[in-house]
């Protein structure tokens, strides 16, 4: 009997960490902020009968020290993919909650945070049709026309197309970054010259509202607030690495238009 209850202990320790880290990282995932992968770790362990708690949580890993039954357990999990998805983040917030109020069992929640760290990606057909669509509203409402309009469309929906294609690879989210502002430029010219309508600052800022790391740099400033120091810096110069790299796409495209005697 003894080592039977050994065994359950030791398997709910085991099964109390596992889940606390799953939580954190779907929480850094999905695009959450440092310091609440941390507050979701604490919370869930002090919920589940652990004496003392550590969290320490970066955008590239995470890091969780527990005492449980005078045993102390520490466990790290590197996080190698980011993006942005609101409802992993509302689905593991619903879970954690649950949890605490005492409504679902460890095995329950566990279960659960594992069927939602497995969920799918947005659907790509939403995803290109939101960007397209975002693209041509943001030209017209910064003050282009409805060929502009068209034009930020068109380049929308093929950056959607070009991230796709370098989620397959292994390719760094810099170099999409780059090739994304080069095509923007590169559509943005030819529409112009070609149907000589339109206006190629309207198309090209249109287009490239949304792929900017907005939402990453607002998270840099509120890990920043909350004195995650480190997880704050390292957003900004992600953030600021990925603008740069926009940029510099756009940059060389339009310098070599320049240089061939186009004009904006």
């Amino acid at each position: 009997m003894e080592d039977n209850e050994v065994i359950k202990r030791e398997h709910e320790k085991s099964l109390l960490v596992n889940a606390a880290l799953l939580a954190g990282t779907i929480v850094l995932e999905s695009g959450g902020e440092t310091f609440r992968a941390e507050e979701t770790v604490v919370n869930f362990c002090y919920a589940g009968g652990c004496k003392s708690v550590s969290a320490i949580a970066f955008p590239t890993g995470i890091m969780i020290t527990v005492n449980y039954e005078n045993d102390t357990v520490s466990s790290l999990k590197r996080i190698k993919k980011r993006g942005i998805n609101l409802a992993k983040l509302s689905g593991v917030n619903s879970l954690v909650r649950k949890f605490i109020g005492g409504n679902v069992s460890l095995e329950e929640t566990y279960g659960e945070l594992k069927k939602l760290s497995k969920l799918p990606e947005e659907k790509k057909s939403v995803v290109i049709a939101a960007s397209a669509l975002a693209s041509a509203l943001f030209a017209i409402l910064l003050g282009g026309g409805l060929f502009d309009g068209v034009a930020a469309l068109v380049a929308g929906f093929l950056i959607q197309l070009i991230a796709f294609s370098f989620k397959k690879t292994s390719i760094h989210g810099f170099s999409f970054s780059f090739v994304s502002g080069a095509v923007i430029a590169v559509i943005a010219v030819l529409s112009v010259e070609l149907f000589k309508m339109g206006t190629i600052e309207h198309i090209i800022t249109g287009a490239i509202m949304p792929i900017l790391p907005g939402l990453m740099l607002t998270s840099a400033i509120r890990d920043t607030v909350m004195g995650d120091l480190v997880a704050g810096t390292a957003r900004l110069v992600e953030a600021l690495l990925i603008a740069v790299a926009i940029a510099g796409g756009v940059g060389i495209v339009l310098s070599f238009y320049l240089s061939m005697g186009g004009a904006l």
